[in-house]
């Protein structure tokens, strides 16, 4: 098995609504194996930001984002009909949360951004308050807890009296624009299935970026090892492209699993890290081995 690495560098459009884990800093490599090429449909089974998926530079009939978390799907496509994005609506929404000038304003009103999500309401107003939640919090990115609400802190105002500068709104509105404009250039569909009822045809693409696991304690009630042992079978049986992330070892732990099916296959593998942060603030460092798999040929 020959791992390659790949120096990163590379000019992508970014979607405002940032994701853990996001992918865009790959594009490079992931359009060197798919430049040019004809696919029936491209399926991103975990979509996250959908970085991936608006970065392609291959055909396909339909580029469709996947994801189980119901946010960005919605989202998505609530953004494509809408005819235009202005700074206006955000002063409004400002104007009812006192500008966000304490972390109260930030917590009040990601309760009530919670209540809108569970309850499907995505209005045009819950775009905009989205991609201001986001800025606000922790990180700037989603995350849920295991009830299904945003959880992110309060990044903080630092020597600010309000959160939310000029520059900082117009960043917002050229964002949710450049994203429209996106969504409107291909033929995307976005769903909110579990990866157990995607079946792809030969023809088909697959992005596969699942959650990383290595040991049993690491299986959720999203992602259980139903759902792993599926993907693996699925890299082992299925005639179509992919292109599959995952760790190939952590901390001495090798992914023996997925290790078997690259031989078995002989499929490229392309070797994307080997450090990454852990803890709060990334302060922890952990030995990995990031890769990316695929089984599309012409790998340089």
């Amino acid at each position: 098995m020959e791992i390659k690495k790949y120096n990163r560098g590379y000019v992508i459009m970014k979607s405002p609504f940032n994701w853990v884990g996001n992918k865009y800093k790959y594009m490079e490599i992931i359009n060197t194996l798919v430049k040019n090429k004809k696919y029936n449909d491209v399926v991103d089974c975990f979509m996250g930001s959908g970085n991936i998926l608006f970065n392609l530079e291959c055909n396909a009939n339909r580029f469709i984002g996947n994801d189980k978390v119901k946010l960005l799907p919605n989202i998505y496509d609530r953004i494509r009909v809408i005819d235009d994005f202005n700074m206006n609506q955000i002063e409004i929404i400002l104007n009812q949360w006192n500008r966000f000038s304490s972390k109260e304003d930030y917590y009040n009103f990601r309760e009530y951004w919670n209540n809108k999500y569970k309850n499907n309401r995505f209005n045009d107003s819950f775009i905009y308050e989205t991609a201001l939640l986001l800025k606000m919090c922790s990180n700037s990115m989603v995350r849920f807890n295991s009830k299904g609400e945003f959880n992110q802190g309060f990044r903080g105002l630092g020597k600010k009296s309000e959160f939310f500068t000029d520059t900082m709104k117009k960043i917002i509105v050229d964002g949710l624009k450049d994203l429209n404009v996106e969504l409107n250039k291909n033929n995307y569909e976005f769903t909110v299935e579990d990866i157990l009822n995607i079946r792809p045809d030969e023809n088909d693409l697959l992005i596969l970026d699942p959650p990383y696991i290595l040991r049993d304690d690491m299986y959720s009630m999203d992602f259980s090892k139903k759902h792993n042992d599926y993907l693996i079978n699925l890299l082992d049986e299925n005639k179509c492209d992919f292109i599959y992330f995952n760790y190939l070892e952590r901390d001495g732990v090798i992914y023996n699993e997925l290790n078997d099916i690259i031989n078995k296959n002989n499929y490229h593998v392309i070797e994307l890290s080997e450090k990454t942060g852990s803890g709060q603030n990334r302060k922890g460092v952990k030995d990995v081995k990031e890769v990316l798999v695929t089984n599309i040929g012409g790998v340089k």
